[in-house]
């Protein structure tokens, strides 16, 4: 039989990039400059080199665990069935939050130039209709990320070569950190929010490591990719959100999409249409994506990592986990319903944050002390940065989480027997596919 092709450090890199240069830089900037001001430059250098020293803590793990699953195999490996069962599931809603920020942040995104359009009502037509589309399977998903791919690094370069001259000095000038400021929440205060908010900008790096096994000698080359990922996408967003200071200081707080209200400024009123069409059609990819990766996460929990109901693995007909789709198109409707873009956002970093935190733990159970308590540190700054509302509902789907654990927890026999007759399926399938060839 014919090997899976595996990943190249290029291919890496460029999956690294598109996974995690997303909406957040376009439609975030003005709310961390609402928030610090300029120092939401600051705060895009600390949260980069906070995430780098994270990411150090994954590539620990990875050279001791190298198959698919990422944080939940670090968690169950080093600490048990349960701590990989919270962290597994965190892993799922991560996607699903993910799914209904970027529906959101379309949205959003569109609103610059249809500002009356219904969004809870196309929101959910667009999340059912995606899942409709992923239970029938699709053969387009590799094409539509390599052209998002494409769309995403041209805008960024466009945006970067056009709007670099209309950086002015005068829109640098800022009171001290410390002291009330013209933003929004000023101070320490606001600079941890943006600290915060930041996070969001780079939650798609933990994308890599589920994918391990697809990947040339991950042991070798997913730290040295991964540190490359970082420190690229570090770049772009200081240097994104430095032209976007540059170019509209105070107005920066007063636009939806801050770099297509700066582009608009160089090329006329066309400007902000072109500018926006392109942002929906790099989301859009993003979000076909995880609609169709994340019930893959749920379907792999229940087959072999954790203690999910064996039934939502099953696939349909067309080799997609049906349950799996039902389960993540509804609750990627409710949490699409439950805020905004910004608290969406936020609660896709909390969902990061267990992650984060559980490999820290892990590196420190692994003797990786300095990395892990690095890691462990930085998570823990991250609490002071979300609102109550992310707080509130985070910490009650970790309690959720926790009940249904013990409701839907499996006999280890039962799951053996399972096991083994879907390998056995599996074997037959394979052996009556060699003899027709």
């Amino acid at each position: 039989m014919k090997e899976n092709k595996l990943l190249s450090p290029a291919a890496i890199f460029l999956l690294g990039v598109n996974s995690i240069i997303g909406s957040g830089i376009f439609l975030l900037s003005g709310k961390i400059y609402e928030d610090a001001g300029i120092w939401s430059l600051l705060a895009i250098l600390c949260a980069g080199l906070s995430i780098f020293v994270i990411a150090f803590a994954y590539a620990n793990m990875s050279k001791i665990y190298s198959k698919n699953g990422g944080a939940f195999v670090y968690a169950k490996e080093t600490f048990g069935r349960f701590p990989g069962f919270i962290v597994g599931m965190v892993t799922w809603l991560l996607g699903t939050v993910t799914l209904a920020t970027e529906v959101s942040a379309l949205l959003t995104a569109m609103k610059m130039i249809l500002p009356n359009l219904n969004s809870l009502l196309i929101g959910i037509i667009i999340i059912l209709a995606l899942g409709i589309i992923s239970y029938f399977g699709s053969s387009i998903i590799a094409g539509l990320d390599n052209l998002t791919s494409f769309v995403k690094i041209v805008l960024v370069l466009v945006f970067i070569f056009t709007c670099l001259w209309l950086v002015r000095g005068l829109n640098f000038s800022s009171p001290n950190l410390l002291t009330a400021s013209s933003a929004n929440l000023g101070g320490f205060k606001g600079f941890l929010s943006a600290y915060g908010t930041v996070f969001f900008f780079f939650t798609g790096f933990s994308f890599l490591p589920v994918n391990a096994e697809k990947m040339k000698n991950p042991a070798k080359n997913l730290p040295k990719m991964m540190s490359l990922v970082m420190l690229t996408c570090l770049a772009v967003y200081l240097i994104i959100q430095t032209i976007t200071i540059g170019a509209l200081g105070p107005e920066l707080t007063k636009t939806l999409v801050p770099a297509a209200t700066a582009f608009s400024k160089i090329v006329g009123s066309i400007g902000i249409p072109l500018f926006v069409v392109g942002i929906c059609f790099s989301i859009l990819g993003v979000i076909v994506a995880t609609t169709f990766n994340t019930p893959t996460i749920l379907a792999s929990l229940a087959q072999a990592h954790e203690d999910v109901p064996m039934f939502v693995s099953k696939n349909n007909r067309f080799g997609t986990p049906t349950w799996a789709i039902i389960l993540t198109t509804v609750c990627g409707i409710a949490l699409f319903l439950s805020g905004n873009y910004v608290f969406l956002s936020g609660l896709t970093v909390f969902m990061s944050f267990v992650q984060y935190l559980s490999t820290g733990l892990a590196n420190i159970k692994k003797k990786f002390l300095l990395i892990g308590i690095g890691s462990v540190l930085f998570s823990l700054v991250l609490l002071t940065s979300f609102t109550l509302s992310v707080l509130i509902l985070g910490l009650g789907i970790l309690i959720l989480l926790v009940m249904i654990y013990f409701v839907v927890k499996l006999d280890d026999d039962e799951r053996e027997k399972w096991l083994k007759e879907h390998q056995e399926k599996s074997k037959g399938a394979d052996v009556n596919t060699v003899k027709r060839l």
